[in-house]
């Protein structure tokens, strides 16, 4: 398991997945990572069966990239993450993310 999450690159790449990026420069941009590491990352979470690349291009080679639905199964785990770094390393009531249900609008529970 370390060997594909024992970075930060690779769950600041899973969460930018999870808001829509799909797009090799949407990553780039949203998490700083240098252009290298990024591919790197990429492949491995391609070939780890938690991202599936494809190619979005009548002539030529553009890529995309989706959550697989393995990679889907992690959201629980992202959840976990957030809440818990929300409640033990930011004061109380100032929360660096609202995480709402995107359907309903409404905050999501707490993971026990």
């Amino acid at each position: 398991m370390l060997n594909i999450f024992g970075d930060r690159w690779t769950w600041l790449i899973m969460r930018e997945a999870f808001y829509g990026a799909t797009r090799f420069g949407e990553f780039e941009r949203n998490t700083g990572i240098a252009k290298n590491l990024l591919a790197d990352r990429l492949a491995l979470l391609t070939e780890e069966g938690l991202l599936a690349k494809y190619n979005i291009s009548d002539q030529g080679t553009r890529y995309a990239y989706q959550l697989t639905p393995k990679g889907a199964s992690l959201h629980t785990v992202l959840i976990a993450m957030v809440q818990w770094s929300q409640a033990h390393l930011y004061d109380a009531g100032d929360p660096p993310i609202d995480i709402v249900d995107r359907q309903s609008g409404t905050p999501v529970e707490t993971l026990a």
